[in-house]
């Protein structure tokens, strides 16, 4: 059955109590940072639950609904969430007229990005959510590499009639604001959720991504050639086996990316030096892509490098499997 979005009050009805009872109070200071006369430049792409005093839209509401609806409603991130700011604007379909809303809808528990519009299908596939940070101080690195990652600024610019430079860095400056005041009130209330912990495969997410020529499994015969290759240029001893390794293959320099072994992690960029961090002197924790996407950032400072040419979703989903088989790896010791 569809997911149906009437007010926010009948959400927040729907929601377990010990979920809503946040919901009000969140409202009021999403809107509070919203309504400050320095986003006044940003109003006709800010709507707020249930807004009925809207500067530029009489249809606020339906607009805030509509996004919920389509943004959130397909595929929560843990679901039971309030919605609290849809920042965007409606794209149509040409051929069945119907609106989509693009852009990003902020939640207590997450972000969701919806860029993905085209006229050739009645609707985009289901918008991602990024769990919110657990801490405020990492806020703006958080929005900063979603807004990256954006593919349809040329379009919104279009419709703000402003560089796209300029409206990223608008927007850039709001959600840094608006997630921090989210962030330091789950501070307080201890309001933040996790969602249940997901197991990923090397097999699941090498068949997802399409991806076996450039995340190897050790299990597959046919990668001995490539694998040896690896364990060569990365200078892995015998005596640790690999677990799997993102790489690519230049035509010039030998192959570079990230390796995992049962005892470490080994990284190499292009024409460098291999380097080695031992699993006993890491955070798995820690494992976080980096804002450009081409490294893995962790508490011993030292940057993994990642191949150029890997998909922003490959790697997202690889840090993941990482941080899990690190921890697995440490746990076995």
């Amino acid at each position: 059955m569809p997911f149906v979005y009437s007010s926010f009050i009948d959400h927040l009805a729907a929601l377990p109590a010990d979920h809503a009872r946040h919901g009000d109070a969140l409202r009021a200071i999403v809107e509070l940072q919203v309504r400050r006369p320095s986003n006044a430049d940003l109003s006709a792409f800010l709507f707020l639950p249930d807004q009925a005093d809207h500067p530029d839209h009489e249809d606020a509401a339906q607009v805030f609904a509509q996004a919920v609806e389509q943004i959130y409603g397909p595929k929560p991130w843990v679901g039971d969430e309030i919605p609290l700011l849809f920042v965007g604007y409606h794209a149509m379909n040409r051929l069945s007229g119907r609106r989509t809303a693009q852009g990003l809808l902020l939640t207590d528990q997450a972000l969701y990005m919806q860029d993905d519009f085209t006229v050739l299908f009645a609707s985009p596939p289901p918008a991602q959510g990024h769990a919110l940070p657990m801490r405020a101080d990492d806020a703006g690195a958080f929005v900063s590499m979603l807004l990256g990652r954006y593919k349809a600024w040329k379009d919104w610019a279009a419709v703000a009639g402003r560089p796209e430079s300029a409206l990223s860095n608008r927007l850039n400056v709001l959600l840094d604001a608006v997630v921090t005041t989210v962030l330091d009130y789950h501070a307080q209330h201890a309001s933040q959720r996790q969602a249940p912990q997901r197991t990923w495969t090397l097999t699941g997410l090498i068949a997802d991504h399409a991806a076996s020529d450039n995340l190897l499994d050790p299990a597959n015969p046919k990668l001995a050639k490539k694998l040896g290759k690896v364990i060569g240029k990365f200078q892995i001893t015998p005596d640790e086996p690999m677990q799997f390794a993102l790489v690519d293959f230049p035509l010039f320099g030998g192959p570079y990316g990230l390796a995992l072994t049962a005892k470490a992690l080994y990284s190499k960029d292009l024409m460098e030096e291999p380097v080695r961090v031992g699993l006993e002197r890491l955070d798995a924790l820690s494992l976080r892509l980096a804002e450009k996407g081409d490294e893995v950032l962790n508490d011993q400072g030292i940057p993994l490098q990642l191949p150029k040419y890997a998909s922003a979703e490959l790697k997202v989903s690889f840090v993941e499997l990482l941080k899990q088989e690190v921890l697995r790896l440490q746990a076995s010791v």
